[in-house]
């Protein structure tokens, strides 16, 4: 091979290079769903009403829950404290292959759980299948949105009868972005 011809196989092979070291791929962006949870971006205090249970007693509860979004904008880290419930820590995300949001949380107290969710109008429904003291727990947390900077929550636990019982209302309200 003669000189020029090794040249400008060496100039080709690096141009080529260069130029895939330019244009990477472009990464996936997060579709409609995935913005829908930005609503819950921001810091927010959370005033409730527990029902008296087998896990706390009955009363009043002030806690802040503060959310972020993940890098790259497909999930929200939620951290909840203060009041009389456990200290939360939660990723919400919205899983585009089995078309259903989801949830991954666990508490100081030791409950672990997940949750699936779905979104109609302005009411969010989360199915949740918790973990806690050996015992699996069925719950339901139904999310209404009344403003850019309000919503209100109920939990339901399933009891032994297949019915939902009340465990904690509340209402939100978003105090920083």
């Amino acid at each position: 091979m003669s000189l020029r011809s090794s040249v400008a196989v060496i100039l080709m092979c690096g141009s080529t290079a260069l130029s895939l070291a330019q244009t990477p791929p472009e990464g996936p962006k997060p579709g409609p769903e995935h913005k829908k949870l930005e609503y819950f971006v921001g810091k927010w205090t959370v005033e409730g009403e527990i029902k008296a249970n087998q896990f706390v007693p009955a009363g009043k509860t002030v806690s802040t829950e503060t959310c972020t979004l993940g890098p790259g904008g497909f999930y929200v880290e939620s951290r909840a404290e203060g009041g009389q419930l456990p200290t939360r820590l939660a990723i919400m995300a919205y899983d585009s292959h089995a078309k259903v949001y989801t949830s991954y949380y666990a508490n100081n107290v030791g409950l672990v759980g997940t949750a699936t969710g779905s979104v109609n109008g302005n009411t969010w429904t989360w199915m949740e299948e918790d973990k806690f003291a050996g015992n699996a727990i069925k719950g339901r947390t139904t999310v209404t949105i009344l403003s850019a900077s309000q919503y209100t929550s109920k939990y339901e636990m399933l009891d032994a009868n297949g019915r939902y019982v009340t465990l904690v209302e509340g209402t939100a309200t978003k105090v920083a972005p």
